[in-house]
């Protein structure tokens, strides 16, 4: 069981490995602290059910989970698991922010943007709404930055009332492109 928890514990931290990429060198500090914990347990549990004489449950209860795990957490692409999960969870959120799209004025250049009202805070890392626009003339909308780089760029929820079809927008001083879309307007940008 306890390895069946500690690669839970993995794949959780890959799951939201967009909000811990906000903590720079603490996120990837806990992320290996996760893989090591999970490789510890697993090694752990196979000594010990093998000293026991039990060498068939070993292989089966302790190496199965401890091979399959690591390979399916490498396998999955959890920011799109992240992305549409969040999205659908906070559906209502989100069409509460596309709302307030023409209300947001600020540019990147003021810090990150405006404050979001606090019940809509959630959806972007740092509360705030930043308005972006396409490089060269194009469609303009909103960025809910969920991963914010040091010194630039970003990666977040953006919502457009146009298409935006395959324009690169501004996003801190870096390029960035819709990778999916959410619907309702929403676009997911990296």
């Amino acid at each position: 069981m306890g390895v069946v928890v500690a690669w839970g514990l993995v794949a959780g931290l890959h799951l939201f490995g967009l909000k811990l990429a906000n903590l720079w060198l603490f996120g990837l500090l806990l992320t290996g602290l996760g893989w090591l914990v999970a490789v510890a347990v697993t090694g752990i549990a196979l000594v010990a059910l093998w000293r026991r004489g039990r060498s068939v449950p070993a292989l089966s209860l302790v190496l199965v989970p401890g091979v399959l795990a690591p390979v399916a957490i490498v396998a999955v692409d959890w920011t799109s698991t992240f992305v549409h999960s969040f999205y659908r969870l906070h559906r209502a959120d989100f069409q509460a922010a596309a709302a307030l799209a023409d209300q947001v004025t600020a540019r990147y250049g003021d810090r990150y943007g405006q404050v979001l009202p606090k019940d809509l805070g959630h959806l972007s890392s740092k509360g705030r709404a930043v308005r972006i626009g396409a490089e060269g003339s194009g469609p303009a909308g909103i960025l809910l930055p969920v991963r914010v780089g040091i010194p630039d760029g970003a990666a977040g929820y953006a919502y457009f009332a146009d298409t935006p079809g395959d324009t690169s927008f501004d996003c801190f001083a870096d390029p960035c492109r819709v990778r999916w879309s959410l619907g309702d307007g929403w676009y997911w940008l990296d």
